[in-house]
């Protein structure tokens, strides 16, 4: 089973909670900053000056965080996004008119790569909520003017001077409320990868901009994008590996039918547009839909959806790739008046399920099923905290489980076999060996 936590947090300016990500992530963000070499990353002062030119709009904001960080220079420099290495998303995203505006998206990626947090925030005048990635870019998000945006890998090899695009999204939904608005502030932005960035705002108006190094954006109304150029992929062999060109023909006939918003979401989700290649970093995370009109995002999965708002409080849930998962959680709860808080935990189906006290293992050590209850009980004790450590401590163990997963998998290849790994965790023998051999 692939699961995961995603976590819903709600904080105006940075602050305990922004800190408390980053502490948590950090390390892996200065290890993917830094895998060129330090040298083949800016240096803070032309970092810095970037940003300043560009988009100086964020500059308090990342000042801010740069305190957070302790001043930490290798962190300011990645915190501008200015000339990051290269990320490579996948990706759909289909731009809706009628019967109401709405931005659908298939995030695809590697769950390992995959931040995990909704963020709500208020840097300046407007407040936007999104998708964080790069500790406080978007992936896709909409603000309260009602303008949503989204990224999708542009197909096109290489890189040149500019901004990661989850920082351009983030800037575009702090200064524009609406598409005009948001292209124009665009073409005054240097981005370094080649992107689909799709929009629409409250008034139905939908594009989508090609942007990349060294080029003015190439702007069509098409309402699909996946990840290449326009209508006809450049480099058609990067498009037939993700069948690029195959997803946005299914989602293009799927517009000509006169799909909703509601059948459109359907259609994301099934074969075709939907990817379970996770193995290989293509897996389809999640499917974004967000309604301007409604000021709010709802997040789906084959078994269940979430749906934040403008006005939503902190809440966390555990998505389930392959199957149900439990109800969210908010974080705001009384401990003390939630459900299961004594002595049983919530299973993977919602039901209660109690600690087995009979079948200690070898050594003293307790039954799986005692285990599983007790790390049930931490989790959720973690969770009802308002402490920030607490918050922290979760993202930590997140982590955590996913390398003990690892070690599990291996362990039980020796003692048993690949296939018999593949058989608990219902995926090929293949995909269970190149996950965790």
């Amino acid at each position: 089973m692939t699961s995961f936590t995603f976590y819903g947090i709600t904080e105006d300016r940075p602050s305990t909670r922004w800190k408390a990500l980053f502490d948590s992530v950090w390390p892996a963000y200065r290890a993917w900053y830094l895998q060129d070499g330090d040298w083949a990353r800016p240096d803070l002062e032309t970092a810095g000056a970037r940003l300043r030119e560009h988009m100086p709009e964020l500059v308090p904001t990342w000042r801010r965080l740069v305190d957070l960080a302790g001043g930490d220079e290798t962190a300011a420099r990645m915190l501008t996004l200015w000339n990051p290495p290269r990320f490579l998303p996948g990706c759909s995203q289909v731009a809706l008119s009628a019967p109401e505006p709405a931005l659908l998206r298939n995030y695809d990626y590697g769950l390992e790569l995959f931040e995990r947090v909704h963020s709500s925030t208020r840097y300046g005048s407007r407040r936007v909520i999104g998708t964080s990635d790069c500790l406080w870019g978007l992936l896709d998000g909409m603000n309260e003017d009602g303008l949503a945006v989204s990224l999708a890998f542009g197909g096109r090899p290489g890189d040149g001077d500019g901004f990661a695009a989850p920082l351009v999204v983030r800037f575009l939904l702090e200064v524009a409320g609406d598409v005009p608005e948001a292209l124009r502030r665009l073409e005054t932005i240097p981005v370094s990868m080649y992107y689909n960035l799709t929009m629409v705002d409250a008034e139905g108006r939908s594009v989508t901009a090609y942007v990349g190094p060294g080029m003015a954006p190439e702007v069509t109304d098409h309402p699909v994008a996946t990840n290449h150029r326009g209508r006809r992929p450049d480099f058609p062999d990067h498009a037939r590996r993700f069948r690029s060109v195959e997803r946005q023909d299914q989602l293009s006939a799927a517009v000509d039918r006169g799909c909703g918003v509601a059948e459109m979401a359907e259609e994301m989700l099934s074969p075709g547009v939907f990817s379970g290649d996770y193995a290989h970093a293509f897996g389809t995370l999640y499917t974004a839909i967000y309604r301007p009109l409604r000021g709010e995002v709802e997040y789906r999965w084959r078994s269940r959806s979430w749906t934040r708002s403008l006005t939503s409080t902190e809440e966390m849930i555990i998505v389930s790739l392959d199957e149900p998962a439990p109800e969210p959680i908010d974080l705001g709860r009384d401990q003390g008046s939630t459900p299961n808080s004594v002595g049983t935990a919530p299973d993977s189906t919602g039901t209660e399920a109690t600690a087995d006290s009979t079948g200690a293992g070898p050594n003293g050590i307790d039954s799986v099923a005692e285990l599983v209850a007790t790390a049930r009980r931490a989790v959720h004790d973690l969770a009802h905290s308002p402490d920030p450590a607490a918050f922290s401590a979760l993202i930590d163990l997140s982590a955590e489980v996913g390398e003990a997963l690892g070690t599990s998998a291996r362990l039980l290849a020796e003692q048993n076999s690949w296939a018999r790994v593949a058989e608990i965790a219902d995926v090929s023998r293949q995909a269970a060996w190149q996950r965790w051999r």
